[in-house]
């Protein structure tokens, strides 16, 4: 009698009389059986019947029992999935097959795992007991279970599920802050409100000014048609010969910031953009070819969006290619570890650190927060930089074809680097990222909306109102405000009257107009105040003086060389750390004094050239009048408006007194003013009375300087 068995992973069959060959039945029923079995517990009950017949029919008894025994002992066999948690993005997830039954022994384990389209995760044991997986965008996952018993007979169980997308925390419920209505209490606060908000008065600004009102001036200037540094360089290039940008070593970016400062009307808009340049630093020191359209379009973003929303104001920064230049975000690429490259971490690093949220978290006033033990609290770290990194990836010149990523800057026609940059999805890390305060970006996420998500979780994180509102009281009023000031200007930030968030119309309302900035210098504490940046005193300067070249339309007045210039930060850390403390009598105070950094003996010799030879046109013209008309080319001349008849009919007393009530708003000591009237009345009564006006003239001058 012959037998033949087939045995299958999905069933086995024998067929056959009972007969002789037993001991090959015996052997072969430990390989047929479990098989077998399974096939009981596998297949349709229609066919498990016709099989039981078959062998009832032609197996003998005793196979039959070992048939039925693994059969019972496949019913108690049992893979079961336990999970821990929530189903959630981002997170862990521990599964558990501790439940399983095995009957019949010690259990092997394999675990399977199904993923969304565009999902990285993987399983990194799936031999285990316990198996853990972290799901990284909200996509449908199966996990799959199978066990073994020593007998070879197995069972599988599956999971299936979509993660959640983590929730971000939320921010504290900011009530509704509106910034005081703007005021003032005479005209020497007029005078000190255009030093604050203004690049410095001139005589008949301060009686605008005083004709009209602090609130209708402040409203003027936030609705004021914005006067561009793009067109402040185009209205000038020609006469630096610039018009064509060919020649890398013509960079006229200071002299267009010059035009803008001294002659437009928008002056809170061109504060406020001087400001935002200090914190969202691009610098031409870095190597832009002499491409001033490049540098001053990014000028003009943060121009733009002076008294705009800040997210918007992040966004556009982050997408001008001047920064992306700047801090290494254009052809930013994804990680790619055959090629050893991985994202840059400078941007991120920046726009966390400078731009937005600093190092230590912050109380609302902008003191630190600690920890119960008195230590400050760090903002993020390593990884959070990386992850910031990742997320930053695949951005370059605007509307290129795909093929042109990375391609050399100078290869990029000029009009091409001066477009918004755009994605380029190829290059763009999709993997998940996750972002401070539960911001999450999943796997599968574009470019787009990785910089979103980024965006997002620095404008809504608690540190960015206070960051933002003591850059900016720092910037236009005080280096060191009280924690109280800056508390009241965090709440316009956090939510204004109209319940925005981050409108800096309404915050820089609030810096100028808090009761601590309109403080009459009586009631100011020693500690108020702040240092003017060379450059700003510079400018203080040639707008009330008005400085003028000697041709109608000249721009020989624009050529001046300072120890500051615009956009010329030696480092993205700015021309001076906000935190810079002078020397030990400062320290022992505990304030800061950020310009000091910047005002050294040299840059004072330095810049001092600026103040010392204030010569009027007619003192030109009676000192130089035989000079060549190429020379007088070349003249710079300020105008001294009423000092000279105020000297001739009123006195040297009298020119101190206006002196000192615009450009020292009043400061001058009884004892200062004393000792210049003793050191120039002299001369002046000397010239006056030869009827020198040249001599008078240049006097003036020295008095002045």
């Amino acid at each position: 009698m012959r037998c033949s068995c087939i045995a299958s992973p999905r069933s086995a069959t024998c067929s056959g009389r009972t007969g002789r060959y037993l001991l090959p039945l015996l052997l072969t029923a430990s390989a047929v059986l479990p098989a077998f079995a399974q096939s009981a517990v596998s297949r349709s009950p229609e066919h498990q019947a016709e099989e039981e017949q078959e062998g009832q029919a032609g197996l003998p008894i005793w196979l039959l029992y070992l048939a039925a025994q693994r059969a019972e002992e496949q019913k108690g066999l049992k893979a079961e999935i336990a999970a821990s948690v929530a189903y959630v993005a981002g997170a862990p997830i521990t599964f558990d097959a501790s439940s399983s039954l095995s009957a019949g022994g010690e259990l092997t384990y394999e675990w399977t795992l199904e993923t969304p389209d565009g999902s990285y995760t993987v399983l990194t044991d799936r031999y285990g007991q316990q198996v853990v997986l972290e799901p990284d965008m909200a996509g449908l996952y199966t996990l799959t279970l199978t066990v073994t018993n020593p007998r070879g007979l197995r069972s599988t169980d599956s999971i299936s599920f979509t993660p959640d997308l983590p929730a971000p925390e939320m921010l504290p419920d900011f009530m509704p802050a509106t910034p005081p209505t703007p005021f003032l209490t005479d005209q020497t606060d007029a005078i000190r409100l255009l030093y604050q908000a203004t690049f410095g008065p001139r005589v008949e600004e301060v009686e605008h000014l005083m004709d009209v009102g602090a609130e209708e001036w402040f409203q003027s200037q936030l609705t004021m048609e914005p006067s561009g540094y793009v067109e402040a360089w185009a209205s000038i290039a020609e006469a630096f010969g610039d018009e064509n940008e060919d020649d890398p070593r013509i960079r006229i970016h200071p002299q267009a910031f010059m035009q803008n400062a001294l002659y437009s009307p928008d002056q809170l808009r061109q504060r406020m953009t001087f400001a935002l340049s200090q914190l969202l630093v691009v610098s031409e020191k870095f190597d832009f070819a002499g491409h001033d359209q490049l540098v001053l379009g990014y000028a003009d973003v943060l121009h733009d969006n002076a008294f705009g929303n800040y997210r918007d104001l992040l966004k556009a920064v982050a997408l001008h290619p001047a920064m992306g230049l700047y801090l290494a975000m254009l052809g930013n690429e994804k990680a790619d570890p055959a090629r050893n490259i991985r994202p840059d971490e400078n941007f991120a690093r920046e726009l966390m650190q400078l731009f937005t949220i600093g190092l230590q978290e912050l109380n609302q006033d902008g003191t630190p927060l600690l920890e119960s033990d008195g230590e400050v609290i760090q903002t993020y770290g390593p990884v959070d930089v990386q992850n910031y990194a990742a997320a930053l990836t695949g951005w370059y010149f605007g509307d290129l074809s795909p093929g042109r990523f990375g391609d050399h800057f100078f290869s990029i026609d000029l009009a091409d680097r001066l477009r918004p940059m755009t994605a380029y999805a190829d290059y763009h890390q999709t993997t998940q990222k996750k972002l401070l305060r539960g911001y999450y970006v999943p796997a599968g996420a574009t470019a787009e909306q990785s910089l979103d998500a980024v965006l997002d979780s620095l404008f809504y994180h608690p540190n960015l109102a206070p960051f933002v509102s003591r850059h900016l009281i720092k910037s236009f009023v005080t280096s060191n405000p009280s924690p109280e000031y800056v508390g009241r200007v965090s709440a316009v930030f956090n939510q204004d009257e109209f319940g925005e968030r981050g409108n800096l119309g309404s915050v820089i309302q609030a810096v100028l107009f808090d009761p601590e900035a309109r403080l009459a210098a009586q009631e100011q504490p020693a500690t108020y105040g702040r240092a003017k940046s060379p450059l700003l005193r510079y400018v203080n300067y040639a707008r009330f003086f008005n400085v003028q070249s000697y041709e109608e339309d000249g721009v020989a007045h624009l050529r001046s060389s300072y120890s500051q210039d615009f956009l010329r930060a030696p480092s993205v850390f700015n021309f001076f750390s906000p935190a810079h403390v002078p020397n030990s009598d400062f320290a022992d105070l505990d304030l800061v004094a950020p310009e000091f950094q910047i005002i050294t003996s040299e840059t004072l010799v330095r810049d001092s050239g600026q103040y010392a030879y204030m010569n009027s046109l007619e003192y030109l013209e009676l000192c130089c009048s035989d000079q060549s008309d190429e020379s007088k080319i070349g003249w710079r001349h300020y105008d001294p408006g009423e000092l000279p008849a105020l000297l001739e009919f009123s006195g040297t007393a009298e020119v101190i007194t206006y002196l000192d009530t615009y450009l020292t708003q009043g400061r001058l000591s009884e004892s200062s003013k004393a000792a210049l009237l003793q050191a120039f009345d002299d001369t002046f009564s000397s010239a006056l009375a030869a009827d020198n006006r040249q001599w008078m003239l240049g006097t003036l001058r020295d008095l002045i300087y």
